[in-house]
């Protein structure tokens, strides 16, 4: 009996970690989609808060999801830094740190209160 068993749980294992990448790759991909449509609607928006409330929105999920996956280890330094991406395709080069780490931290307890 206790053999069937660790024969079933290496088998999970193994299935699970053939997954995970798998399950990584289309949550980029739908990221990325998700991005261009939020990037096309900019010329209606146009305001830097939108854009950075928007942002930072998706970088913690993005960060959940990538540290779950055991990919990142530092979250914050991973949404800082697709943030900081995400403006500078819209063309926001010059935003302060500060209020990038801002966005983040309150995004962050917006997704997860205490």
């Amino acid at each position: 009996m206790n053999e069937i068993v660790n024969v079933l749980q290496e088998f999970v294992m193994g299935l699970l970690l053939a997954a995970l990448p798998v399950l990584a790759v289309y949550a980029i991909r739908a990221l990325k989609v998700w991005g261009d449509k939020v990037l096309a609607t900019f010329e209606d928006k146009g305001s830097l808060f939108w854009a950075l409330s928007e942002a930072a929105e998706v970088a913690v999920k993005a960060a959940e999801k990538m540290n779950l996956s055991e990919f990142i280890y530092d979250k914050k330094d991973y949404a800082l830094e697709i943030v900081q991406r995400f403006l500078d395709n819209a063309g926001w080069e010059e935003v302060d740190v500060e209020l990038l780490e801002a966005a983040v931290e309150a995004e962050v307890l917006k997704q997860f209160p205490k």
